[in-house]
């Protein structure tokens, strides 16, 4: 990725199980990186209220709130310092909601860390809000962690390619994470159409379709691969549905990176179609990107 090492990793903390997964998995990152840990906690907002009593619970509430929210940041710290002694970690708790404070931290991040779920009113929503909101917004890789996620590893990395210039920035840092953490890569490109697709599919040259769509793939690889030689790449071009092809391809996988659209049917709707499947229904870690 081209943004200093010195910028953060930011990871979203609510005290769930799972923004404590994003923390040790972000963590590892950021190690590895040798940038900032941020953990930002989000307090979350009620509407406004008036009347002097109202007032003074409200501000009693704020007060506990906060204090829940630095006690979480204080766990996580504690849980993480043992295990990554050598990591600088800072520490944010800002007004809710959580979407905007992650995407204000976004602004110095490499990279953002979510949880599949979140804790309390966000609970079973973070996917379909938060994270998608995140997502959409950020100018920087946004993960969402799926699946029992421990820390990265060397099992394969999948990224979808598809020749568009914000699935090129996918496969960038698909290939940087992969050398970082000595795992080989998937790059998986799909395409629309078969020979049984009615009449004039009967008049289609699909040996000729399948070379093109390789071509594409290769392209879409080339200066990466370049770039990095040391990653081992296996390549797959089929026919079907961008996202039920990735997940075939991604059983074994610790992560899944494609960018938030992509090109021809998919442009501009990713995020309701692939993307969004991916984030509900992979197994692994699923990164986001977008290039601002």
């Amino acid at each position: 990725m081209s943004t200093p090492a010195s910028h953060s990793v930011v990871v979203g903390l609510d005290g769930s199980d799972a923004s404590t997964a994003a923390a040790l998995w972000g963590a590892a990152v950021a190690s590895k990186w040798g940038a900032t840990l941020s953990l930002v906690h989000a307090l979350p907002q009620d509407g406004p209220l008036y009347s002097p009593a109202a007032i003074m619970l409200e501000s009693q509430f704020l007060s506990q709130l906060r204090e829940d929210g630095e006690a979480i940041i204080g766990t996580a710290k504690r849980l993480l310092g043992p295990k990554f002694p050598g990591l600088e970690i800072e520490t944010t708790i800002s007004p809710g909601p959580a979407g905007t404070a992650l995407l204000e931290a976004a602004d110095w991040a490499r990279l953002i860390v979510l949880g599949s779920t979140g804790a309390g009113a966000f609970r079973s929503v973070l996917v379909g809000s938060t994270a998608l909101h995140v997502a959409n917004r950020a100018p920087c890789p946004v993960t969402v962690l799926r699946g029992e996620v421990t820390a990265p590893d060397q099992r394969p990395v999948v990224v979808g390619v598809d020749g568009s210039d914000l699935s090129g920035d996918a496969v960038a840092h698909a290939f940087e994470f992969a050398s970082f953490f000595e795992a080989p890569l998937s790059a998986v490109h799909t395409w629309q159409g078969s020979p049984g697709a009615g009449g004039t599919g009967l008049l289609v040259d699909w040996d000729a379709v399948q070379q093109e769509e390789e071509a594409v793939l290769s392209e879409g690889l080339a200066g990466e691969a370049e770039r990095y030689p040391d990653v081992s790449v296996t390549r797959v071009a089929e026919q079907g549905a961008a996202a039920d092809v990735i997940l075939r391809h991604s059983a074994d996988a610790q992560l899944i990176v494609v960018g938030s659209h992509g090109r021809g049917p998919l442009l501009g709707a990713l995020m309701g179609s692939t993307s969004q499947n991916l984030l509900h229904h992979a197994t692994c870690p699923v990164m986001i990107c977008r290039n601002e």
